[in-house]
């Protein structure tokens, strides 16, 4: 049985609910706590569909050149290979399951990531030491990191 695991993770905290090997590699379940302001950097997964489940707070998400916000009980269904980006815009915490098809972007978090005890820590935007971490592992995991426009 897996133990979850919480991850700073690129400005949110991403606990690791179920991980591909629990799952067969299957899928991987991730909860996130987005921070106000924090917005993951525009990218696409070449490898998995990555559906978004709102628990709470707000979410945008920028795909096929539309905004959309999202709240609680609202999803978002992003297609392998489609650019995307998400993002905070709200005064508060929030929070969101993360599904993604097959299993493997989880390994992405724990990588680039670093372990932390508590889910009730505060993060930080990552700075330009985390985005070239970021940037060094991502084609490992096959998550394309792709410029702002």
């Amino acid at each position: 049985m897996h133990r979850n695991e919480t991850i700073s993770f690129a400005g949110t905290l991403v606990d690791i609910l179920v991980a591909g090997g629990d799952s067969k590699g299957e899928f991987s379940l991730l909860r996130i706590t987005n921070p106000p302001g924090v917005w993951t950097p525009l990218h696409r997964h070449l490898h998995e569909e990555e559906t978004i489940y709102v628990l709470d707070g707000q979410i945008v998400v920028e795909a096929r050149g539309e905004t959309r916000l999202l709240s609680a009980g609202e999803i978002a269904i992003l297609p392998r290979g489609e650019a995307h980006r998400l993002g905070n815009a709200g005064p508060q915490d929030a929070h969101a399951l993360v599904f993604c098809t097959p299993a493997g972007f989880e390994r992405f978090v724990r990588e680039a990531g670093q372990a932390t005890t508590t889910s009730s820590e505060t993060v930080q935007a990552p700075g330009s030491e985390a985005l070239t971490r970021l940037a060094s592992l991502s084609s490992r995991f096959g998550v394309e990191l792709l410029p702002n426009t």
